[in-house]
């Protein structure tokens, strides 16, 4: 027997599209109408050409037969059947015509539309209260339109007729763009649920709204840097990712009692309950200055207007107030690993008899690398500043902490490194897409 090579009659080219993910990018600006016309090539016209594919030979006879008869009261055709009105226009452009040219026929016939040429010429209405073309609608409602088309279609392309599913990788720029709150809320929600179902989704956002913080170790944190060597300024962006491993490391360093029963699961929901749209927007931010409530979170930024050079908002600064001391440390922990500089103002609570309130304080200065020791007054540093008891009054050195949390710089991972290796696989572990 003698080797043989056998050209594949689909090409290697159309082979390698059937294995890999087919992927789908939503960018920032799309046109509705581009994405629902009837076209072989757009999204929304394969799918009406699919479903043509799906059409019986009876129900195909049928159409064509009523389009036929359509033919008949429109063309010459249809002999007595066609519309009085139509041979009567055409009569009298006849006699009219002889008098130019003799023996002349001018004959009107109307084009018979075919299934196919129905289907490549959809018109989408929506009716919200209002029925209106799509494209008279807001971009809002626009923008989920497409998400529903491009949706469809994925869904279309990645199933077979032998059941085989081809996995999709769903790309979106920015997709709160005219969304309103709810609206980006259900959108998250969307993309978690197809995440689930088996496939990828990768979005960009300048939404709090659409951070899901249970996921922390799928969101990237994107920065541009912009740096000045030789005179000449560059820009450069850095990526920042938490990967799931490292924080369970870190618990089970502190807690080596609980080893081995941090799970993917009990890790986000410890995390997730620390958070909140409003807390969310420290991923957004340049720097961030940590404070238990919304007293501290209303009047920081008002003082830090008046100061020079303390402004908050145009350095891209946020206060996060966290709810009290609890949550302040998983709070630090997710925006520290993210090198986002964090300045932590906090209340000692010297003298109070609940001793897990003061082993807060003391975990909470040792994650800004400060002595645990009790302040006996003010203590003001580089990335913390921590009063023995809540103040009574605004005290004159607040000029010095808003200085200090304007500087503030990322200095270290803040996360305890075992001697033992983290579980690679922890019990009930799932894989989900990446958002």
């Amino acid at each position: 027997m003698q080797d043989a090579w056998i050209d594949n009659p689909k090409g290697y080219a159309g082979v390698l599209k059937g294995t890999l993910p087919f992927f789908v990018l939503v960018p920032a600006v799309r046109d509705v109408t581009e994405e629902s016309k009837g076209t072989k090539s757009s999204p929304f016209g394969k799918l009406l050409f699919a479903i043509l594919d799906t059409v019986t030979q009876e129900k195909r006879a049928k159409i064509e037969g009523i389009l036929a008869e359509i033919s008949k009261q429109m063309n010459r055709s249809g002999g007595n059947e066609r519309v009085p009105l139509i041979a009567d226009t055409e009569k009298q452009l006849n006699t009219l015509l002889n008098d130019f040219f003799i023996g002349c026929d001018l004959e009107i016939e109307f084009e018979t539309p075919t299934l196919e040429v129905l289907l490549s010429a959809p018109k989408l209405y929506v009716d919200d209260g209002f029925r209106n073309a799509v494209e008279n609608k807001g971009h809002g409602l626009q923008r989920a339109i497409i998400f529903t088309i491009l949706r469809r279609y994925a869904e279309h392309i990645t199933s077979s007729v032998e059941g085989k599913k081809r996995n999709l990788i769903l790309a979106v720029e920015e997709p709160e763009l005219y969304m309103h709150p709810q609206a980006q809320r259900t959108v998250r929600r969307v993309f978690r649920k197809i995440a689930e179902g088996g496939d990828q989704v990768l979005f960009s956002t300048h939404s709090s709204l659409l951070v899901d913080v249970a996921y922390f170790d799928e969101i990237i944190r994107l920065e541009s840097i912009c740096e000045k060597t030789d005179g000449k300024k560059t820009t450069a962006s850095r990526a920042g990712q938490l990967p799931m491993a490292r924080m369970i490391q870190d618990f089970e360093t502190r807690f080596p009692n609980l080893r081995g029963n941090a799970t993917h699961e009990s890790m986000r929901e410890l995390y997730s309950h620390a958070y909140n749209p409003r807390r969310n927007e420290g991923f957004f931010a340049s720097k961030i200055i940590l404070v238990e409530g919304i007293t501290e979170e209303y009047s920081l930024p008002i003082y830090g207007d008046a100061l020079p050079n303390c402004a908050f908002d145009p350095q891209g600064i946020s206060v996060v107030e966290c709810g009290g001391k609890g949550a302040m440390d998983r709070i630090f922990r997710i925006f520290n690993e993210l090198h986002i500089p964090c300045y932590i103002l906090f209340d000692y609570d010297s003298g109070n008899s609940d001793k897990n309130i003061i082993d807060k304080s003391k975990e909470l200065l040792a994650l800004a690398g400060e002595s645990q020791d009790e302040p006996q007054a003010l203590f003001v540093a580089d990335g913390v500043a921590c009063f023995p008891k809540k103040p009574a009054a605004v005290p004159p050195s607040l000029k010095t902490i808003i200085e200090k949390a304007v500087a503030v710089t990322w200095k270290k991972s803040c996360l305890q490194v075992s001697t033992f290796p983290a579980a690679s696989n922890p019990a009930g572990a799932k894989g989900n897409g990446a958002t």
